[in-house]
């Protein structure tokens, strides 16, 4: 595992998920997806880096 996903964690994972899955916004507008999960764009790119990993990491947090 790259050593940017541990720093992840859960909370941030399920930030991520609770707006990819509301479909507010298309997940590639980071500046939305930054202001409705609270997270930083780089901490979003990270998510979506690693986003498998991270789902595997946390295979409970997304549901859809």
């Amino acid at each position: 595992m790259d050593d940017i996903i541990p720093t992840i964690t859960e909370d941030m994972f399920k930030a991520y998920e609770t707006v990819r899955q509301s479909g507010i916004t298309n997940m590639f507008d980071l500046s939305i997806v930054c202001d409705h999960s609270g997270l930083s764009r780089e901490e979003v790119l990270a998510i979506m880096k690693h986003y498998r990993a991270l789902t595997e990491l946390y295979p409970h947090v997304r549901t859809l």
